[in-house]
């Protein structure tokens, strides 16, 4: 049984019937007819965002179960996926339900002086008519979330099992989007931070945001 990742709190298809949000729990992969079944099991490194993503806008493509350091890159994380870039504790990123987007930021120090954050992903259709919040599991650092443009509060909720021993626990948030309930906005994620890797350059750098990777 699948388990949705990212959902709205109340659901009620057909009723705005404009521009329905796709893909909210990111398990709807959409490959083509020539790919074997079932899913390749070889990381590959990018397909189009129609295939891997559906319904999302996400830059710089998607890989499948492909660890990318800091480049500004997603990709979908099965259960068996495996974090090769972590040598000493290559289990460390939990992926709960079917699929999680595993989000790697630029590496670029440009995340600290203000510019725009270099990982965007966003969505935009009909928010349900009753909805009250948008609720999602989040594993990382520096996550801000938008609805219809304005910046939404991020309240914490608990701390759910993940299914993952190395990480046991994933944290469950939520946003309001009352004021948005019954019209059509677009829901945007931010990754701004882009921490860093206990291998990578000799060690941890003080003081930087410690966000590995981020796992919604």
């Amino acid at each position: 049984m699948k388990s949705p990742l990212l959902l709205l709190s109340c659901s009620l298809p057909g009723l705005l019937g404009a521009a329905p949000f796709q893909n909210l729990g990111f398990d709807e992969l959409n490959f083509p007819d020539f790919f074997p079944a079932p899913i390749p099991g070889p990381p590959f490194d990018g397909a189009p965002e129609k295939w891997v993503t559906p319904g999302w806008n996400v830059p710089n493509g998607v890989g499948y179960n492909y660890p990318q350091r800091f480049e500004g890159y997603s990709s979908i994380l099965d259960a068996s996926y495996v974090n090769t870039t972590q040598p000493a504790n290559p289990n460390k990123l939990p992926v709960v339900g079917s699929f999680s987007l595993g989000i790697w930021p630029s590496s670029s120090p440009e995340t600290f002086t203000g510019l725009p954050p270099k990982f965007v992903l966003r969505q935009t259709g009909d928010i349900p008519a009753e909805a009250q919040s948008l609720r999602f599991l989040y594993h990382g650092n520096d996550l801000t979330v938008s609805v219809g443009g304005a910046s939404a509060l991020v309240h914490f909720l608990e701390d759910r099992p993940s299914g993952n021993p190395d990480v046991p626990l994933f944290h469950y948030f939520a946003v309001d989007v009352g004021l948005w309930a019954g019209k059509t906005a677009e829901l945007k994620f931010e990754f701004r931070s882009f921490g860093n890797y206990p291998d990578r350059d000799g060690g941890s750098i003080p003081g930087w945001p410690d966000a590995t990777m981020h796992v919604l």
